[in-house]
């Protein structure tokens, strides 16, 4: 008997499972073609991005989120501005604020600022109050006012009372803004009928009336909105100056000496003028009334002079 060697032994081994294994294939393959593991396959659009399934599943598992409801317009309230400013200053510096606050304006531009009134005492007046109205864009006032109180500081004098009062036109400009479409509409329908020429002439001169009386209202209408929209666009100013104490210089004193003596002497020429005008009317009738009794004293001593005798 021939004996094999060991290491025979494991080569003639390791063909045998070989030969086992490739057996084992070949039988899967013949029965059906059926694999023997289950082979599951994943999508191209899958592979490129792992989570899109994980989204579609949860966008369709989850309940649909409801749309935001679209918002509407919201349109803010058209407001007019007043600005009731009053300063107190040294009397002979009202004029200089006041001219300052004057520069400011013309420097801003007539579409930003104009100046709508000023008032002032003329000579030692000027030290007792004064007044100046302008108009201001409203994007403007706030810092305009700022500029204000900042001049009057400069020249050492201060704020005493600010007021600003509104008024809202919103339901003006709406209802302007309706009418005007409406006359505009009814313009445009006359003027058609007139172009046409349709109806009788009692007709077209009606209507020929009409398209005025509608042109002159849609015309009022549109300068009342005009009207309203530059005081929306435009703030009032009302500026009043006041004098903290009357300046005490010598000229000053001279002149109010000078004042009391002028008007002394034209209430003592006043005076006498009123004496002499009641001399002037009571003298005839004083001398009528002294007739009489120079009359009777003279009697009087006749008689006197007869009983002695």
């Amino acid at each position: 008997m021939r004996v094999i060697a060991p290491k025979h032994l494991v080569a003639l081994a390791a063909v045998a499972t070989l030969a086992a294994c490739s057996t084992s294939e070949t039988g899967n393959s013949g029965k059906g073609g059926e694999p023997s593991a289950v082979v599951t396959e994943v999508p191209t659009e899958a592979m490129a991005d792992p989570a899109a399934p994980a989204g579609r599943e949860g966008a369709i598992s989850s309940p649909r989120a409801p749309e935001t409801p679209p918002k509407l317009p919201v349109s803010l309230p058209k407001l007019t501005y007043a600005y009731a400013l009053s300063y107190l200053l040294p009397g002979d510096k009202i004029a200089a604020a006041q001219d300052a606050h004057r520069d400011l304006c013309e420097e801003m531009g007539p579409a930003r600022c104009q100046l709508l009134a000023l008032e002032r005492g003329v000579g030692e007046e000027q030290a007792n109050n004064a007044e100046l109205k302008l108009r201001v864009a409203t994007a403007d006032a706030r810092r305009f006012q700022v500029l204000l109180d900042h001049e009057v500081s400069e020249v050492g004098g201060r704020p005493e009372n600010a007021k600003v009062a509104t008024d809202e036109v919103s339901k003006q400009i709406v209802d302007t803004e309706a009418r005007i479409r409406q006359r505009e509409l009814l313009v445009a329908r006359l003027t058609e009928l007139l172009r046409k020429r349709n109806g009788s002439v009692s007709d077209l001169l009606e209507a020929e009336r009409s398209v005025t009386q509608a042109q002159e209202e849609l015309d009022q209408a549109r300068g009342w909105l005009g009207e309203l929209k530059g005081r929306v666009a435009m703030s009032e100013f009302e500026i009043r100056y006041a004098a903290i104490a009357p300046s005490a210089s010598s000229q000053t004193l001279g002149t109010y000496l000078g004042e009391a003596a002028q008007d002394s002497g034209a209430v003592f020429q006043v005076g006498l003028r009123v004496l002499l005008s009641l001399a002037i009317y009571l003298l005839p009738w004083f001398v009528l009334l002294a007739l009489p009794v120079l009359a009777l004293r003279v009697l009087r001593k006749r008689r006197t002079v007869v009983q002695q005798g």
